[in-house]
């Protein structure tokens, strides 16, 4: 007879000689493995989901396809998105134009070796002090100046052409810092009763802002200074009309003089001058001479 070596058909055999006891332990062993796989297949389950869960928390969002999905944090979430419109960004506010109100007629071409233009609104007794743009033309405003013209200002364009650390005038006054524009016309300072500078004519002082002048271009005696000190002979000069524009800058306002201090008023306030008593006041007057 053939020996059958038909593992389930010996399995078969087997089970039908084991008595009805035996045959429950077996069935009862079989179940225990059977419980053991699925324990093990779930607590593979509860560590993979784990391990996923730590590295959201870790990176805070996750993404699916294009979408962006923010973590659970207790708070509504913010809606996913696909491809933001990126915000437009602001144009910047522009500066204002200082020119832009301010018509100018006069030649505004730079000239090698004159870093400065000196325009005079005789109308608004008041002048702009011009440097040289990115081009190099006269239409930057560097600063104002308040100034005291008068029936005979001209009007033009001039360039300068003598200048003098004291100018005997007409009236029989002298003028510091004076520079020539035309024949008998002339930047100086309010004039003073002698050549000394705390011999000033302090009561012409306070009518700075009007016409005051026989015709030439009163200033402060720090704004004169600085052109006799920065204008070298040749500097253009024009001088215009326009009563409803001062210039670019504006009109400047001064410091003017109490005629009843007999300790300072015979000083122009702006006067560098070491012995000038001014100097002890504190805010001292100034212009508005850049640094």
């Amino acid at each position: 007879m053939n020996e059958n070596k038909n593992p389930n058909v010996q399995q078969a055999q087997i089970h039908r000689r084991l008595s009805p006891s035996a045959k429950r332990k077996r069935r009862k062993a079989k179940m225990r493995r059977r419980l053991g796989m699925m324990l093990s297949i779930l607590v593979l389950i509860v560590a993979v989901v784990a391990v996923g869960y730590l590295s959201i928390t870790e990176t805070g969002v996750t993404t699916a396809g294009n979408a962006i999905v923010a973590p659970e944090t207790g708070k509504d979430a913010p809606v996913a998105t696909e491809d933001p419109q990126p915000t437009a960004t602001p144009e910047p506010t522009p500066e204002p134009n200082p020119m832009a109100n301010i018509n100018v007629t006069w030649d505004t071409t730079g000239i090698e070796g004159y870093d400065y233009l000196i325009a005079i609104n005789r109308a608004a007794d008041c002048v702009t002090i011009y440097t040289k743009d990115e081009n190099g033309n006269y239409l930057k405003p560097y600063f104002p100046m308040i100034c005291s013209t008068g029936e005979d200002t001209p009007l033009g364009e001039y360039r300068t052409i003598e200048q003098y650390r004291w100018r005997y005038l007409f009236g029989d006054v002298y003028g510091q810092y004076a520079v020539r524009i035309v024949e008998h016309i002339l930047f100086h300072s309010v004039p003073y009763l002698s050549q000394n500078p705390a011999d000033l004519e302090y009561e012409e002082f306070n009518k700075l802002g009007t016409p005051a002048s026989l015709g030439c271009i009163r200033l402060q005696v720090a704004d004169v200074k600085w052109i006799y000190d920065n204008c070298p002979i040749g500097t253009p000069v024009v001088l215009y009309d326009d009563a409803e524009n001062p210039g670019p800058l504006g009109r400047p306002d001064f410091t003017p003089i109490d005629v009843n201090d007999e300790k300072l008023r015979g000083w122009d306030p702006t006067d560098p001058d070491p012995a000038n008593p001014w100097a002890a006041k504190n805010p001292r007057p100034k212009t508005e001479i850049p640094v």
